[in-house]
C-alpha cells in the first residue's frame, strides 16, 4: 500500500473489546457490531500509523480520520463512528460486517483482494529505509541482510523483509512510532515503512533518523476496504472521484503529508 505507512500504542488482542471514538455529530460510543444506523458510517481503523492516523491529547486525529468524515458526508451519512482495533484485525471487522469499511493506510494488494474489495486509490504509496543520521554504513537494502530491521506487524513492509531479507532479523511491533523509536534508540538498524509516513517522523525526531532516497518498490495504492461485493462500492469510488474532482483530497493530503500530490510528496 499502500500507499501504501497505512499509528501510539494499539490496543492489544487482549484489549479487543473495542474503543469507539464518535466523531461528526455522533452522540454516543457504541460497539459497532450493534449498531446498523443507516446515518451512521462505521470504520475500523489502527491508530498507530501517523500522520494517517493517531492519537493526539486523547482525541483520534490525522488524514484518515479526516478523510473518513469527508467521504461520511459525501455518502449522506450524519455520523462517524470509529472502531479502533491492531492492524491485524482491520480486515476481518470489514469481512465479519463489524464495521462498514477500514481506512487505516491499507494497501491494495492482490493477496488482500481474495477477502475484500477496494475503492479507488487516495494516495499512492512507495516504501523506504530510515536510519540514524550517523549511520554511514547503510547505504541500502543490500546492507541490511543481516541486519535487525523494525516493521510494523501485519504490514506489507514486514512481507517486505521477510520475503526480501530472510537473514535479517526482524523485530515486530504493534505500531510505526514505536518502531522509530526502536531506531532513535540504537535498538534496531532499520525501520521500513511507507515513505510519507517515514518523512513525518524523520522531522518530528529533530534529524536524528534519515531516509534513504531511493524507494524500494514501485508506488502501490492505499484504498479504503469495503467487504466483497459491497453495496456501497459504487457510491464510494463515485465520492472519492468528486472529492478529488474539487481538491477536497488534494488539501487533506497537503495538510498530512505537505503535498497534495496522488504520490503523497513520495
Amino acid at each position: 500500500m499502500s500507499v501504501g505507512i497505512r499509528k501510539t500504542i494499539c490496543a492489544s488482542l487482549a484489549g479487543l473489546a473495542l474503543v469507539t471514538l464518535a466523531g461528526c455529530g455522533s452522540s454516543s460510543a457504541t460497539a459497532p457490531s450493534g449498531s446498523s444506523s443507516a446515518d451512521t458510517l462505521r470504520v475500523a481503523i489502527n491508530p498507530g500509523f501517523v500522520p494517517f492516523e493517531q492519537i493526539e491529547s486523547g482525541k483520534l486525529t490525522g488524514f484518515d480520520v479526516d478523510l473518513s468524515r469527508a467521504l461520511a458526508r459525501r455518502l449522506g451519512r450524519k455520523n462517524t463512528t470509529f472502531d479502533q482495533l491492531p492492524f491485524t484485525s482491520l480486515l476481518p471487522a470489514v469481512t465479519s460486517g463489524r464495521d462498514q469499511v477500514a481506512i487505516s493506510g491499507i494497501l491494495d494488494t492482490a493477496t488482500r483482494r481474495k477477502q475484500v474489495s477496494f475503492s479507488k486509490p487516495y494516495i499512492n504509496d512507495s516504501f523506504v529505509i530510515s536510519i540514524k543520521s550517523s549511520n554511514g554504513s547503510v547505504k541500502g537494502v543490500s546492507d541490511l541482510s543481516k541486519a535487525n530491521i523494525a516493521v510494523q506487524v501485519g504490514t506489507i513492509p514486514e512481507e517486505f523483509v521477510r520475503a526480501k531479507l530472510p537473514k535479517a532479523k526482524i523485530v515486530t511491533v504493534q505500531d510505526t512510532p514505536s518502531a522509530f523509536q526502536l531506531v532513535a534508540q540504537g535498538r534496531a538498524d532499520a525501520v521500513i515503512t511507507d515513505a510519507p509516513v517515514a518523512g513525518y517522523y524523520v522531522k518530528k525526531l529533530g534529524g536524528s533518523l534519515k531516509v534513504l532516497p531511493t524507494p524500494l518498490n514501485s508506488a502501490q495504492p492505499i484504498a479504503v476496504v469495503l467487504p466483497l461485493h459491497s453495496t456501497l462500492q459504487q457510491s464510494v469510488d463515485k465520492a472519492l472521484a468528486a472529492m478529488e474532482a474539487d481538491g477536497t483530497l488534494g488539501k487533506l493530503r497537503r495538510t498530512w503529508f505537505g503535498s497534495s500530490d496522488l504520490n503523497g510528496g513520495a
